[in-house]
């Protein structure tokens, strides 16, 4: 019996020492030293980018009906009245070439118009539609989204019902067809779970009713734990596209790498790859994935300035979107409307830390080690435009001495000193509790103790103090469900 030989790397057709070639889109009301509107990897032959999926990403971020909007690109030397838009139609091919392009909004002068943006996924509401002959509820989606539809798969059984639903439908890998090491990917994120409720994204659901809907089997995918990575620090996601010419068409659904900076393989891989079966899936969950993608600073770099910006707000306690103007470096202040939703099943334990200082620095999971769980949680530095770093998780791995201060001899100081400054600072941060010195044996002196009012020789009521400043049960809010 001789060894197998190793498997044979994937092939590079990417360096990483190249810069991915992008295709920016600029809103044609700010000057030319605004950023950019909105930034796509053109990783389609030719150094080319989707038609489709540049008009709709546009649309997203500017918050305008599907036909509302079109690409431009500027004619004629010069500025001002001596510019004009030319407007680009969808090619032969489907594929838009070019390095820069302008997202106009149908009905207004492009150069005066200044049209407003949604700053972060928390502020872009779902496209809801109406139903269908079979009585489902249908998205408002954009083509070719809206002619998607996947074959129905209900459970075997019906108390099989979530992600045990989802992975005895799917099996393996939804990308690569493996069956070892996968795991369930939610299209939704379960941290945005409050945007999920407030969109009425339960409507697309087999089980609506339920109280955790975006657990339903329709809003999971099941993804190797490689590929949940990368699906998750949005590095790809799933697309339909129209391949073949505008007389022979087909929409199929693809992968789409976002993405590939810093790495040689991800294009080769992934980029325009049809899936595994898909089965049972909610289209209006993929295509909230998509737009979920988008908001990130990487892609939409728009608001990365001092200048004032038209932007689109939505306000949850009125139930509607209005527009006010923002400095761009103030926007980040209005981005997150949702506090983060943090898993049922996984317990705020210290050793659990986030994945955002692992490898790429993308995640959206939660679980121990390098790969994430199934629990979607956002963190990293993919979060949506505007959002703010987090505190790290957990204790330090190093401990140096320099967080215990040093005496004014400049030495360590000993243990019974370092426990008695300890107490002392713990006293009085707690409210309610008496200040007092504290002698090196842990109580006050007599003197002190007389000025509040305790009696010299009574015992001191500490164990009373200390339950009357326990919460109520229920009474913490740490942003994670208690059940």
């Amino acid at each position: 019996m001789a060894a197998l030989p190793p498997f044979t790397p994937p092939g590079i057709t990417h360096d990483p020492g190249i810069p991915s070639r992008e295709i920016c889109f600029r809103h044609p009301a700010y000057p030319s030293s605004a950023p950019d509107l909105l930034v796509l990897t053109a990783a389609d032959s030719d150094g080319g980018l989707d038609f489709d999926v540049a008009l709709v990403s546009c649309c997203i971020v500017a918050d305008v009906r599907w036909d509302g909007g079109y690409l431009a690109q500027k004619d004629g030397a010069g500025g001002g009245s001596n510019q004009s838009f030319r407007r680009i139609d969808r090619p032969p091919d489907g594929t838009l070439r070019g390095r820069e392009f302008f997202f106009c909004i149908g009905g207004h002068e492009p150069s005066s118009f200044k049209y407003p943006v949604i700053p972060s996924f928390h502020h872009w509401r779902f496209p809801h539609g109406g139903f269908d002959e079979d009585g489902e509820a249908r998205g408002d989606l954009p083509p070719p989204w809206r002619s998607l539809r996947f074959p129905e798969l209900a459970p075997p059984r019906p108390t099989v019902m979530g992600p045990a639903a989802a992975l005895s439908r799917d099996i393996t890998c939804r990308v690569s067809g493996y069956m070892d090491a996968v795991e369930n990917a939610h299209l939704v994120p379960v941290g945005e779970r409050l945007w999920f409720i407030s969109n009425g994204m339960k409507r697309y659901c087999r089980r609506s009713l339920e109280i955790s809907a975006i657990n339903d089997d329709r809003n999971i995918l099941i993804l190797r734990k490689d590929v949940h990575h990368l699906f998750d620090a949005r590095r790809f996601t799933f697309l339909p596209k129209r391949f073949g010419t505008r007389t022979a068409e087909s929409t199929e659904l693809v992968t789409h790498v976002l993405r590939p900076t810093g790495s040689p393989e991800l294009v080769g891989l992934y980029h325009n790859r049809s899936p595994q079966p898909i089965r049972g899936v909610s289209v209006e969950c993929l295509f909230a994935r998509f737009a979920w993608s988008l908001f990130t600073e990487k892609h939409l770099p728009f608001f990365e300035s001092g200048l004032e910006y038209a932007v689109r707000l939505w306000d949850e306690a009125k139930g509607e979107a209005e527009t006010k103007t923002l400095r761009g470096l103030d926007v980040g202040l209005w981005a997150r409307i949702f506090e983060r939703a943090q898993s049922q099943s996984r317990s705020a334990s210290p050793k659990k830390r986030s994945l955002s200082t692992q490898g790429d620095g993308q995640d959206d999971g939660d679980g121990e080690g390098y790969w994430p769980d199934d629990q979607d949680i956002i963190v990293g530095d993919e979060l949506e435009c505007g959002s703010w770093d987090e505190p790290p998780r957990g204790r330090p791995r190093k401990r140096g001495w320099e967080s215990l201060g040093l005496d004014v001899n400049g030495r360590v100081p000993s243990l019974s000193s370092s426990l008695m400054s300890a107490t002392q600072s713990s006293l009085a941060s707690r409210p309610g509790l008496p200040s007092r010195p504290l002698t090196p044996e842990g109580r006050g002196s007599a003197a002190s103790r007389e000025a509040a009012g305790e009696a010299v020789g009574s015992p001191r009521p500490q164990k009373r103090a200390r339950v009357e400043e326990e919460p109520a049960v229920g009474s913490w809010v740490d942003g994670s469900d208690h059940v």
